[in-house]
C-alpha cells in the first residue's frame, strides 16, 4: 500500500496522455542569432569557449580574439537558452535569447575587479549583472552540492541544499520582481531539485521555503504558480533549460517497478532502455511537444550510450510518426551521422597533437585493437574513472595488442598537460579543442563524457558505445576486449 501511494502522489500530472495536447502555434524551435562582443586585455589565447544549452544536447563554442583584444562573433540559437562562459577557469552562466546581444569587458590578469557585462539596454544590463552577482555569491557552495559526502544521512542531505536553495532564493526576492527574476527562481528550483534528485532524496523530500522572522516569502514575484516538479508546464519547457533537464532525468530514471520476478516460463525482455522511455512517453508525458521531444532525445542518448541496434529499432518505429518538423528532420540527420558509426563500420580517421606537440594519427594504430576514451577535466566521472579504474585497466592489457588513446576535449593546451600531471595518465594522450565544434568529436558523435569507443584489428568499429574502464570483468574470456584480442 505504501509504494502505491507513493506512486500516486509523485507522477498525478504525467498520466494523462490518451489525448495529447497539441503542438503550440509559436515556432520555438525557429533559427534565431545572437551575438558576443567586448574586449579583452593581457589575453593569450586566439579564442574563448562557451557551452550552450539547445533543446537537444548541449553544445561548445569558440569566441575568436583578435591581436588588438576585441571581438565580435554572431552564434545560432533557437529561443532562449543557458550559455556557459568558460572564462577564469570556471563557466559562469548567463541567459540569452534570440536578438540578443552580450558585451564583455575584462582583463585576463584580474579577472574579478574588471569583468563587465552589458545588454542591448538597460533593463537587459540589469538582469545579466544579477546574473553575475547570483554567480559571485552562490557559486562555490553549489559546487559544494556536486561534492557531498555520501555518507551524510538523507534528512542532513537535504537540509543542507533546501539552505542553500532558500539563501538562493531569497537573495532574488530581496531584488526587485520582475519576469526575469520569476524565471530564475524556476530555473533555480529546478537546478536544486536536481541536486535532490541525484542524491537519491526524491520522493521523500521536496524544496520548500522556510520562514522568517519579519519577513513572508511566498513567491510574490509569481502570483497563483505553484512549483512543484511533478507538474508539466509547457512554457518553462520552451524558456528553462534547467526543467528540460530534469524532465529528461526525473522520467527516464523514476520507475515505479525496481525489480521483477516473471514467470519460469517467460520470455526474458532484451535490454532496450530506448523502448522502454517510448513507452513511458506515451504514457505519461501528456503535452504532444514535450512528448516528442523526449522520445527524439531519449532516441538520440540510446545512439550515444547503449546498443546501436536495439536504439534503430525504436528510431525505425518512431520517425514516420514525429509531428514536429525540427524534431523530426534533427533525428533524421543524427541517425545518418550515428549510422556512419555502425559496429563493422570503417572508423573515421583523425590526425591530433600529443603532449609533445606531435601529430598523431589513428591510421598509427593498424593492426592493433583501439580503446579511445573522450575525456574532460571538467567531468567528474571522467576523473573517477581516471583516478579508480584506469591504472588497474591499463596494466592488465600492457602486453597485449592493444592501445589506450585518450582524447580530452574541454581543456586549453595548459590545462590539459597540468591534468595529465596531476592523473599521471597513461596510453596516448591527445587533445581536441572545441568539443562538440572539433572534427574529430563531430566524426565521432560525442556530445557527452566521458564516451568511450571500441576499434577493431581491422581498423571498423567494434563498439561505438564501450564499457567505461571499471564496467569490464577483465578476466572473462567473453568480454568484449578480450574477444577483439584473440
Amino acid at each position: 500500500m505504501k509504494a502505491t501511494l507513493l506512486f500516486s502522489l509523485i507522477i498525478p500530472v504525467f498520466i494523462h496522455a490518451q489525448v495529447p495536447v497539441p503542438v503550440p502555434t509559436h515556432d520555438y524551435y525557429k533559427q534565431g542569432y545572437f551575438v558576443i562582443n567586448g574586449h579583452v586585455k593581457n589575453f593569450k589565447e586566439s579564442l574563448f569557449d562557451f557551452g550552450m544549452s539547445t533543446y537537444m544536447n548541449s553544445i561548445v563554442s569558440s569566441v575568436v580574439v583578435k591581436d588588438d583584444g576585441s571581438f565580435e562573433q554572431q552564434f545560432p540559437i533557437r529561443n532562449r537558452q543557458d550559455i556557459y562562459l568558460y572564462l577564469n577557469e570556471d563557466a559562469i552562466t548567463f541567459t540569452v535569447q534570440d536578438n540578443d546581444t552580450i558585451t564583455l569587458h575584462w582583463d585576463n590578469e584580474d579577472f574579478k575587479k574588471s569583468f563587465s557585462i552589458q545588454g542591448i539596454s538597460e533593463a537587459r544590463t540589469k538582469q545579466l549583472n544579477f546574473q553575475y552577482t547570483l554567480y559571485n555569491r552562490f557559486r562555490r557552495q553549489v559546487n559544494d552540492m556536486y561534492e557531498m559526502d555520501r555518507n551524510l544521512s538523507p534528512e542532513k542531505k537535504y537540509t543542507l541544499v533546501n539552505e542553500l536553495y532558500n539563501r538562493n532564493v531569497k537573495a532574488i526576492l530581496d531584488s526587485t520582481a520582475s519576469e526575469s527574476s520569476n524565471r530564475l527562481i524556476i530555473d533555480l528550483y529546478f537546478q536544486y531539485t536536481t541536486f535532490l534528485l541525484g542524491h537519491r532524496l526524491i520522493p521523500q523530500y521536496k524544496l520548500s521555503l522556510i520562514e522568517e522572522a519579519g519577513k513572508t516569502y511566498r513567491y510574490p514575484a509569481m502570483p497563483n504558480m505553484r512549483l512543484d516538479y511533478t507538474q508539466l508546464n509547457e512554457d518553462w519547457f520552451w524558456n528553462i533549460a534547467e526543467y528540460r533537464n530534469f524532465i529528461f532525468n526525473y522520467a527516464r530514471f523514476y520507475k515505479p517497478f525496481t525489480s521483477f520476478s516473471p514467470d519460469v516460463n517467460s520470455t526474458k525482455k532484451t535490454f532496450n532502455p530506448v523502448y522502454d522511455e517510448y513507452h513511458l512517453a506515451l504514457a505519461n508525458l501528456s503535452i504532444t511537444s514535450i512528448q516528442e521531444w523526449f522520445i527524439t532525445r531519449s532516441i538520440m542518448f540510446g545512439f550515444e550510450r547503449y546498443n546501436f541496434a536495439e536504439t534503430e529499432k525504436v528510431y525505425d518505429q518512431v520517425i514516420g510518426t514525429l509531428t514536429t518538423p525540427f524534431l523530426k528532420d534533427t533525428l533524421q540527420k543524427y541517425y545518418t551521422a550515428v549510422n556512419r558509426l555502425r559496429p563493422g563500420s570503417p572508423t573515421p580517421d583523425f590526425v591530433l597533437k600529443n603532449e609533445k606537440g606531435q601529430t598523431v594519427s589513428l591510421k598509427d594504430f593498424k593492426g592493433k585493437v583501439v580503446y579511445i576514451d573522450f575525456w574532460g577535466v571538467g567531468c567528474g566521472p571522467c576523473i573517477s574513472a581516471i583516478k579508480n579504474y584506469v591504472p588497474k585497466f591499463h596494466d592488465f592489457y600492457k602486453d597485449k595488442n592493444i592501445v589506450f588513446v585518450n582524447i580530452c576535449v574541454d581543456a586549453k593546451e595548459t590545462q590539459w598537460k597540468a591534468a595529465l600531471k596531476k592523473y599521471n595518465l597513461g596510453g596516448v594522450n591527445l587533445i581536441a579543442e572545441g568539443w562538440t565544434s572539433h572534427p574529430t568529436c563531430q566524426s565521432y558523435n560525442v556530445s557527452g563524457l566521458p564516451h568511450y569507443i571500441l576499434i577493431d584489428q581491422d581498423g571498423k568499429i567494434a563498439n561505438n558505445n564501450a564499457r567505461d574502464p571499471g564496467s569490464y570483468n577483465l578476466k572473462d574470456d567473453k568480454n568484449e576486449i578480450n574477444i577483439l584480442l584473440k
